[in-house]
């Protein structure tokens, strides 16, 4: 096997888990099989995913510039590596849910009115 590396990412983990199977737990008993057979030691570390200002925007749905704007703006938290914003995948998901419930409250009472009416 000589230093080979796996990566699961967090997709890999929560896909996983809506399906109720365990894909990247089979690769990485599977990995540790594999290395345990070549006489390896395995070693399982994990860091902190960052995300480009594109990869966030492909995510979303929207241009790389709508992106800039809201860290800009302040909307989404970046980190500067080198000169190029990186945005942490836990910052990613907070702006996700803070838009979704934005989305909600935005929609909440029309959905009530034409549920129940207007009283």
């Amino acid at each position: 096997m000589a230093h080979a590396h796996l990566t699961i990412s967090p997709e890999d983990v929560r896909r996983s888990g809506v399906a109720g199977t365990s894909g990247w737990l089979d690769r990485l008993a599977d990995f540790v099989r594999e290395a345990a057979a070549s006489g390896e030691t395995v070693e399982v570390t994990s860091r902190l995913r960052m995300m480009t200002p594109e990869q966030v925007a492909d995510a979303l749905g929207v241009s790389r510039s709508t992106v800039s704007r809201k860290i800009k703006a302040g909307e989404i938290r970046a980190v500067k590596v080198g000169n190029r914003n990186r945005i942490p995948y836990d910052e990613f998901e907070r702006y996700v849910e803070a838009a979704n419930r934005a989305m909600v409250a935005l929609v909440a009472d029309e959905i009530d009115a034409e549920l129940f009416g207007d009283d």
